[in-house]
């Protein structure tokens, strides 16, 4: 009986997920851009996407990813690791430079250059921890 609603549970995380990627995209209309600053705006959009991509796989699996470790894997023994304060400021930094973007005014392209690079960044951590399993000990 607890696996049934474990999996309906994990059915809604994933339909809620799909449904807020979806969401962000009519939002931040990736294909359209300022006629001035084309590229900057494109690459801006398209690593935040990847990024949130990204984001919403690495918490799925960090909600209901298997985390039976091996015996030399010890998960941390404290919750303000360095790994919890990067994926804190993975949680924020991205998501508070797509929404004050339009706010921005002066030197807009450098401020596209300027995220585009961090959600990348972002984009390639999650991306490591992912695929080398070292969500399962956060």
């Amino acid at each position: 009986m607890n696996n049934i609603f474990q999996g309906v549970f994990q059915i809604f995380f994933l339909i809620g997920y799909i449904i807020l990627f979806i969401v962000s995209i009519i939002i931040l209309r990736p294909l359209r851009t300022h006629h001035r600053r084309k590229k900057s705006t494109i690459s801006l959009k398209t690593s935040y996407l990847l990024y949130l991509a990204m984001f919403l796989i690495f918490t799925y699996l960090l909600l209901f990813g298997n985390k039976d470790l091996s015996e030399d894997e010890v998960p941390y023994n404290s919750l303000f690791n360095v790994h919890f304060l990067l994926f804190l400021s993975a949680t924020l930094i991205p998501n508070i430079g797509i929404m004050i973007r339009k706010k921005i005014k002066k030197s807009r392209i450098e401020y596209n250059i300027m995220f585009t690079v961090i959600n990348v960044l972002y984009f390639l951590y999650l991306l490591i921890l992912t695929t080398s399993r070292q969500w399962a000990l956060m």
